[in-house]
């Protein structure tokens, strides 16, 4: 593993870079970071299917061990995300980028993000994946404890979840090794699912394929209700909380983690 400090700094390179990126660039890699948490959420659901009636326990801590795939293929591959670009807050701290370009990305992403989910929500529609009770069911019912969360509770949980997520994208920067940038985004991203926390792109496409499977569901309340306190929570963690209390440590004090 790297030391903190070169960890530090290639955060800082990082946010610096995503935040030139060409629009149309950031927001193709958006639209892609959308579709492979999608993919990983599909995966999530099917492994819940088919273990659920066995163990509740055992099929959501398998699902989670699933679900992580997904922002695998965003750090491997190459795909934006909402949350973890919500570290190039740091960028700006250090006065490599500014505010109008770290909010430009944020947004460019948000959408980008949400169209991918969308794609795949609608895919998965014609494909049949959820033409069978259980999965019917479990994107449903999932979707509706979303939207019955108060918007304190999705802004806190938002909160949570992107401390874990933002941190995961952090750990594998401090990774030298293939295998040891999954081990170091596996456990935490798991954490966050089992937990049950919000994440505004996984929301993206719970609620999106929730929507095309049961008309009931509101566009309005999906965006009041969930998408936009979660959003907010996920920033505040990602973009605020974790940032600044890292450039106090690096910047002004001097001292690295140990």
């Amino acid at each position: 593993m790297y030391e903190n400090n070169i960890t530090y700094s290639k955060v800082v390179k990082m946010g610096e870079k995503k935040s030139k990126s060409t629009l149309m660039n950031t927001f193709l890699f958006g639209v892609l970071g959308g579709i492979f948490i999608a993919l990983g959420y599909i995966g999530y659901m099917s492994v819940v299917k088919n273990i659920i009636k066995i163990d509740k326990g055992i099929a959501g801590l398998l699902g989670a061990a699933v679900f992580p795939v997904g922002i695998m293929l965003c750090v491997g591959i190459g795909g934006e995300l909402f949350t973890s670009n919500n570290l190039i807050t740091l960028s700006f701290l250090n006065k490599k980028t500014n505010i109008k370009k770290l909010i430009k990305n944020w947004i460019i992403v948000w959408i980008g993000n949400f169209i991918g989910a969308i794609f795949i929500a609608i895919i998965a529609k014609l494909a049949g994946i959820y033409k069978s009770s259980d999965m019917y069911n479990i994107a449903v019912n999932m979707a509706h404890h979303k939207l019955e969360l108060t918007f304190i509770e999705a802004v806190a949980s938002g909160f949570f979840c992107n401390i874990l997520v933002s941190l995961a994208v952090w750990l594998s920067l401090s990774s030298k090794s293939l295998i040891s940038k999954i081990f170091a985004l596996w456990f935490p991203v798991m954490l966050f699912v089992l937990s049950g926390y919000q994440h505004v792109v996984a929301n993206m496409y719970v609620l999106s394929i929730a929507k095309l499977l049961d008309n009931s569901i509101q566009i309005q309340s999906i965006f009041l209700n969930n998408l936009f306190p979660v959003t907010i929570g996920n920033a505040l963690s990602g973009g605020v909380f974790i940032p600044y209390i890292y450039f106090q440590i690096f910047n002004n004090k001097k001292e690295a983690i140990v």
